[in-house]
């Protein structure tokens, strides 16, 4: 097995996240892979989450924090900081799966021809845990299908390429499709690389506007299926939120738990299946 010589940019973005950046420094800086450069873009955090970023300073490689107009505005900030072959993102919250995560990517090293490498992503839930692969690759023109921590994207196409910050939730897939449409390649690799912290979720406001941005991006939002999938989704929603005002805690507690269960097992059978 050949050594890998490229070298491996980690970009941590964080705003206020003093309960939860340390757990995701420690993960990019454990990694066995020898060769990483690690940068952390802070917005002007006022809680304490400075004071972690400088208890680790002399393991990053860049660090700053500033006031930003946003998350991907963080982000691109990091990318024009970046000097590595490739960069992936792992956000404040978030972790490698474990301290080889990269040496299973990059050792040995990927094709010439590769652009983007993406893998399974470990997500916690209230009750569990548990591991999710990515759909097909033509299923990225309805929506993501990977977990942004769980991909490394070729510097020079993010650098040519920077996310487009009119969109507030989805500019990391207006990247990705974009990628899509003008045939970059992709490659799927069959290993956990990253664990996404799901236990808050998304707000309903941001789910809608999540799909929102979904369509707007694909080019379907002026369809009429899309349309009617739209506002059948924003509907659903609503009866979710009237349905979890109106239920006792202890119910919904037991119906989040059965749900998460009924998920499990049908990720286990298609693994199985799968495999």
């Amino acid at each position: 097995m050949k050594e890998s010589n490229s070298k491996i940019t980690i970009i941590t973005v964080s705003y206020n996240a003093v309960t939860s950046i340390e757990p995701t420094i420690l993960s990019v800086i454990n990694q066995t892979y020898p060769n990483i450069e690690y940068i952390v873009i802070d917005g002007g955090s006022n809680d304490g989450t400075v004071d972690i970023i400088k208890k680790y300073q002399n393991k990053i490689s860049y660090w700053v924090s500033e006031p930003d107009k946003g998350i991907y505005d963080a982000m691109n900030k990091g990318i024009r900081m970046a000097t590595g072959d490739w960069i992936n993102f792992m956000n404040a919250g978030d972790t490698f799966f474990c301290d080889t995560s990269l040496n299973l990517l990059f050792i040995p090293e990927p094709d010439s021809g590769i652009d983007i490498i993406y893998g399974d992503t470990e997500f916690i839930y209230a009750f569990g845990r548990y591991v999710r692969q990515p759909a097909e690759l033509e299923k990225l023109k309805y929506g993501m299908i990977f977990c942004h921590q769980s991909s490394f994207v070729k510097a020079d196409l993010l650098k040519k390429r920077n996310y487009n910050t009119k969109y507030k939730i989805c500019a990391d897939y207006d990247f990705f499709y974009s990628c899509l449409k003008e045939r970059k390649t992709f490659q799927y690799i069959p290993h956990t690389i990253s664990v996404f912290d799901a236990r808050n979720g998304l707000s309903s406001v941001n789910r809608i506007a999540r799909e929102r941005e979904f369509g707007i991006i694909s080019g379907r939002s002026h369809t009429p299926q899309w349309k009617l999938e739209y506002y059948k989704f924003i509907i659903s929603h609503q009866i979710k939120g009237i349905i979890k005002q109106s239920l006792p805690e202890n119910l919904l507690s037991k119906i989040r738990k059965w749900n998460f269960k009924r998920i499990t097992k049908a990720v286990n059978q298609a693994h199985e299946y799968h495999y």
